[in-house]
């Protein structure tokens, strides 16, 4: 797949979540530009938005595009000088529309220089996922892993929707198949299997 904060770049609206007092609160925002692996935003001083991004700056982003391919991405904002706004402004051309002249003097620019994501291709009838890191960040291995308790029944392979776990004297699970749905988990007769990490 292509870099997945470029996809994010494409897709440009993408769902913004925050905290507000230890409640969710969720948003569509536009990707304003995406440059030496960082992602830009902006947002009025006046908004819950802005307030919330103050008291606590880790946000989680959510994107789809039209063939069902999602990118997840988390990590911690941090606000940069203002001088990004004429950069954002040039390549989102509507926004001096929406905020002219002086006007654009109550904006503030914001970038996530580094996080953990995870790209889930529904494209084709093969489900993949796969997780990335960026900014200097590591991410946990993804999917349910099967330990040496496996006594090789079966009985997970089976109930796998994806065929994501292929036999052997401890059987595997191909954690880019893998969707987490968690039924060879429960079916497994010897508690031979790990639950995954969140990434």
């Amino acid at each position: 797949m292509e870099d997945p904060l470029e996809f994010l770049r494409k897709v440009k609206s993408v769902s913004i979540a925050t905290v507000d007092n230890n409640r969710p609160e969720v948003r569509i925002a536009d990707v304003m530009l995406y440059e030496d692996d960082k992602l830009y935003f902006l947002t009025a001083r006046g908004k819950p938005y802005y307030k919330q991004l103050k008291a606590n700056p880790e946000i989680s982003i959510v994107a789809m595009d039209e063939n069902y391919v999602t990118v997840r991405v988390k990590g911690k904002i941090k606000f940069v000088d203002n001088s990004f706004l004429n950069k954002m402004f040039d390549e989102n051309p509507v926004m001096n529309h929406i905020y002219p002249g002086d006007t654009r003097e109550i904006l503030e620019a914001f970038c996530l220089p580094k996080g953990v994501g995870e790209v889930f291709d529904l494209s084709t009838n093969t489900p993949k996922c796969e997780r990335f890191a960026f900014g200097g960040e590591t991410v946990s291995e993804r999917g349910y892993k099967i330990t040496d308790n496996c006594i090789a029944c079966g009985i997970c392979k089976d109930s796998c929707p994806t065929g994501a776990i292929s036999e052997g004297n401890i059987y595997v699970i191909d954690n880019l198949l893998c969707l987490e749905c968690g039924n060879c988990y429960e079916k497994c007769p010897n508690d031979a299997i790990e639950e995954p990490l969140e990434f």
